[in-house]
């Protein structure tokens, strides 16, 4: 039997959880930018149906599931209760690795924002130039706000909605006084529906890895459950709290910044600075851009928060060595398991990510369609199993809740094939997510190999 391991502190209240799901998730508009070279209409439509077809079901997964078993793996648990320690494993292995691109990428952004804000203070700076100083400047984030998860959910989640206050309350700001030009002109937000140049499901389809990636992570922070205070209840609220909120923050600032900076075909990453710019002059691009020093930092901490706890109970079940699975004995945080996901984030902070939507949404995407499949198991081997929310009218809702997300994802691997010059070019766009994905069954086998447990990873019970 495993050694009986102490609850972390339950220290995760209501909107805290809620605004470190609105970091995990979302951050604000900053990276929805380039969605609108699909036409203004097809980015304001994708906006909206988007968290309905791939948002809600995925929450409403998080809210039955982390409400029924509220332990601390999340997602990790679920799959494992039901399927086994293969697919528990490569679930999680995925997951965690998905947060390698995604967290690292988040320090890199942090020196950007801080270059375009030299800039647009009158000042040169050699930080878009240099690589070193580019990834020196990043550890401006990974360092303290590592320190602050080490330091436990309680700061984390009082953090989460200080900064998630700092990032609505510009673009509050930036719809308020766009407002005026958009009921003088409405249809200027939507128009043109398409790029002349391309179809309705060409445009479609190039927007489509954009937004997934603008609106995935829902089930993240399932994983520190029993640092929660009554999970049974606050998951289903937090979500519901987080969902509209995420959906409003990404359509009004668009809907006024499409008015306002109608050359749909310029926005990139960093347009928000020029939209602000447009809309409210030099004062307001110098707050949006420096709002994003705290979207990018409060976007590492959620992540940091919820992919660290993966290799913490992957050591736990046997996995990964027993080390990782320490509590700091002043914070009762896996910090072990912190460290060293925040080494990895340093290390690709090195890099340059290309095609890193496609990536983040293939690998994240194979993973959550295996919580789905849990969800569908435990409702039919387990339907008196307690739960405190149950996804409402049956099984017709729940395997629509479950195809929703899968028939996207298929269509968006799809649409990425047919709109390829070729096969072999499509292929190209995937390989960095075929190899991500192939690492799960991978370095199972591997571990189970080097095991000297004498019972099996994965096949422990987990102490509650």
């Amino acid at each position: 039997m495993p050694a009986v391991r102490k609850h972390p502190p339950r220290a995760l209240l209501l909107w805290p959880l809620a605004m470190a799901f609105f970091f995990d998730v979302s951050g604000g508009p900053y990276g929805l930018e380039s969605l609108m070279q699909s036409g203004p209409g097809m980015a304001i439509l994708l906006i909206l149906i988007t968290p309905i077809i791939w948002s809600a079901p995925a929450a409403l997964l998080t809210a039955e599931l982390a409400s029924a078993l509220p332990n601390e793996g999340g997602y990790y648990v679920w799959v494992k209760r039901c399927m086994g320690p293969f697919w528990s494993f490569t679930c999680g292995w995925w997951t965690w690795v998905y947060s390698w691109v995604d967290a690292a990428i988040y320090p890199a952004l942090f020196a950007g924002y801080i270059g375009t804000l030299f800039t647009l203070l009158g000042r040169n700076t050699a930080i878009e130039s240099n690589n070193w100083l580019k990834w020196a400047v990043g550890m401006a984030v990974i360092i303290p706000f590592t320190w602050l998860n080490v330091r436990g959910v309680k700061i984390v989640g009082r953090t989460a909605v200080l900064f998630s206050i700092l990032v609505i309350a510009p673009f509050v700001v930036l719809f308020a006084m766009g407002i005026p030009a958009l009921l003088a002109n409405p249809a200027a937000a939507i128009h043109p529906f398409t790029p002349p140049d391309q179809t309705a499901g060409q445009a479609f389809s190039a927007g489509l890895f954009v937004v997934m990636w603008n609106y995935l992570g829902w089930d993240s922070l399932s994983t520190v459950a029993e640092e929660v205070q009554e999970p049974q209840k606050t998951y289903p609220r937090a979500l519901a709290i987080c969902l509209p909120i995420v959906v409003l923050v990404y359509l009004l600032p668009t809907l006024v910044g499409l008015v306002a900076y109608p050359d749909y075909k310029s926005w990139s990453d960093g347009s928000w600075t020029t939209v602000a710019s447009h809309i409210g002059g030099p004062w307001l691009a110098i707050l949006i851009d420096a709002i994003g020093l705290i979207s990018a930092a409060g976007l590492f901490m959620a992540t940091l928060l919820g992919a660290s706890r993966i290799p913490f109970v992957l050591a736990e079940d046997g996995f990964l060595p027993k080390s990782i699975a320490r509590l700091h004995p002043r914070y009762g945080t896996p910090w072990v398991a912190i460290l060293i996901s925040a080494i990895f984030y340093t290390v690709l902070s090195f890099k340059s990510f290309e095609d890193l939507a496609e990536l983040d949404v293939v690998v994240y995407s194979s993973a959550i369609l295996i919580e789905f499949a849990a969800l569908l198991i435990l409702r039919w081997k387990e339907p008196d199993l307690p739960r405190p929310y149950k996804i409402p009218g049956g099984w017709p809702v729940v395997i629509l809740v479950a195809l929703m997300p899968a028939a996207m994802v298929v269509f968006a691997v799809y649409s990425e094939f047919t709109t390829a010059d070729s096969v072999a070019e499509a292929v190209k766009t995937f390989w960095m997510s075929i190899v991500a994905l192939a690492t799960g069954p991978i370095m199972y086998f591997i571990s189970k190999a080097i095991s000297r447990r004498g019972v099996p990873p994965g096949e422990q019970e987990m102490v509650s």
